[in-house]
């Protein structure tokens, strides 16, 4: 039973910070959208920010169930990427449907957010741009070692470049609403990856 009230409050919390920000998103709201008492939320999380970081975990969760099955080795690494951009724009899409409006991604706003608000939360928010990175580093390290990318590109520092170009092309996408503006990504990686070194 706790576990369940403890699922809704963030299944709730993610749903508004989405349509949203964390800022704006107030515990009442929460509250109300999860059909449970104030003293419940803050039993399982003692601050806004804990709850921020559960939505995050969340978040992450479903992001790297999606990178699980982009990044799977049946396709040239290469390959993996470009699939993770078209699920990525397609998440995008069906939030949009869902919305009303593209929202960015579910990581990158959190993440700016979270990462100003103390030690805790941003130490988690640098450990999932951490996790989410190494898809992208090894991939390029197979992609070197296969000849596909110059032996000069240093996989983690072209990894991180490709998430910020991913993450600015996200937020292009909000601000146009415009979830197919991701897609530009995988001609602009191929570019990234051939100047990186």
């Amino acid at each position: 039973m706790a576990r369940d009230t403890r699922e809704r409050i963030v299944a709730a919390a993610r749903d508004l910070v989405h349509a949203s920000s964390l800022a704006e998103v107030s515990t009442d709201e929460v509250c109300r959208a999860a059909g449970v008492h104030k003293g419940s939320l803050y039993h399982f999380f003692p601050s806004k920010e804990a709850l921020g970081v559960a939505v995050l975990e969340c978040n992450w969760a479903l992001m790297r169930a999606m990178l699980d099955e982009a990044f799977g080795d049946d396709v040239p690494p290469l390959a993996r990427i470009d699939r993770f951009v078209d699920r990525f724009a397609h998440r995008l899409a069906v939030m949009r449907q869902a919305l009303g409006a593209t929202p960015g991604c579910p990581l990158g706003g959190l993440v700016a957010e979270l990462a100003s608000h103390g030690d805790e939360a941003r130490t988690q928010a640098a450990r999932v741009l951490h996790a989410w990175t190494r898809y992208f580093a090894d991939a390029v390290t197979e992609a070197k070692g296969r000849g596909e990318v110059g032996p000069a590109v240093e996989a983690p520092a072209a990894a991180r470049r490709l998430l910020a170009h991913l993450q600015g092309l996200a937020l292009l996408a909000m601000a146009y609403d415009d979830p197919q503006l991701v897609l530009d990504a995988k001609q602009a990686f191929r570019l990234l990856l051939a100047t990186s070194g």
